[in-house]
């Protein structure tokens, strides 16, 4: 684990998700926490070497890539975590994540800290847009990914996107990614498609200056995944016979977690398409089905 200097008092921290960090002096507010104890750890280490002591953990959501460090870190510093409303319930109480991806008590092949990190205290509830605290950062809502995502830029032109946007070759592995609602996705997309900022730092792609390739590869992603489930519906479906469907055609290797996660998405755009009045429910034997019209 390194940190590298974005801009001016804005570094950044690369790896399988990049986290942020905003410097000034001796204090330090860490945008994200990373996955687990060790990222934790390794991140302390380096905020020590640094001379950095850590103040605030702003969570841009609750998944437990972003918020597993939290648990580590407000314990050996009790720093203050913030969060939106929604995220903070689920970084408070993580086990409710796998419990939303499953809908139910989870079982235990799910319940590990790639779905479930470590419960940390969220000390402040922030809006999703506008000043955080007083920390010279701006709030960004970013809905879409999960329940209330925000970005986050800091006064040095830099904007951390969180998992608004994945890189190209995650696209070409999975052919599409986590989204909890699809039309405030396209929300976010259109937004991104003329936002402003020296840097762009997104947690799961290349950091750039330029951000329109990337919403424009990410938007194909989600129309495809959007036609694919309506080509699946063209005879009555069920949610998992979509989900056999997609995972056929982009090569998806199903596991538990990577079932539940691509369960979410395909019940995310069949909510969309529904809303849409393309797809309608039909019930066949006990089975709810769906339908495009």
């Amino acid at each position: 684990m390194e940190i590298v200097q974005a801009l001016g008092d804005t570094w950044y921290i690369p790896g399988p998700t990049n986290l942020g960090v905003y410097a000034r002096e001796d204090r330090a507010v860490l945008v994200d926490s990373g996955n687990d104890e060790s990222a934790g750890r390794k991140i302390l280490k380096i905020l020590g070497e640094m001379g950095w002591e850590p103040d605030l953990i702003v969570n841009t959501h609750s998944n437990a890539d972003h918020v597993g460090g939290n648990a580590f870190i407000q314990k050996r510093t009790g720093c203050r975590i913030a969060s939106t409303r929604a995220e903070s319930v689920f970084i408070e109480e993580p086990r409710f994540e796998p419990a939303l991806l499953w809908g139910s008590a989870p079982f235990r092949a799910i319940s590990g800290k790639f779905l479930q990190a470590q419960p940390s205290r969220v000390t402040d509830i922030i809006p999703s847009s506008g000043s955080v605290l007083e920390t010279g950062l701006e709030a960004i809502p970013l809905p879409g990914h999960f329940l209330d995502m925000i970005g986050l830029r800091t006064p040095d032109g830099v904007f951390f996107i969180a998992d608004s946007l994945f890189s190209s070759s995650i696209l070409d592995k999975y052919g599409m990614v986590v989204c909890f609602d699809v039309a405030a996705q396209y929300r976010t997309l259109e937004y991104l498609e003329s936002a402003e900022a020296e840097l762009f730092i997104p947690c799961h792609a290349e950091v750039t200056g330029d951000l329109a390739p990337l919403v424009q590869r990410n938007r194909k992603a989600l129309d495809e995944a959007r036609e694919r489930v309506i080509k699946a519906c063209s005879s009555p479906a069920s949610r998992e016979d979509v989900l056999a469907d997609l995972s056929g055609h982009f090569g998806i290797d199903l596991n538990p977690a990577q079932f539940v996660l691509t369960h979410i998405t395909v019940s995310a755009h069949i909510s969309h398409l529904a809303d849409e009045g393309i797809l309608n429910p039909v019930f066949e034997k006990g089975r709810m089905l769906w339908l495009a019209s």
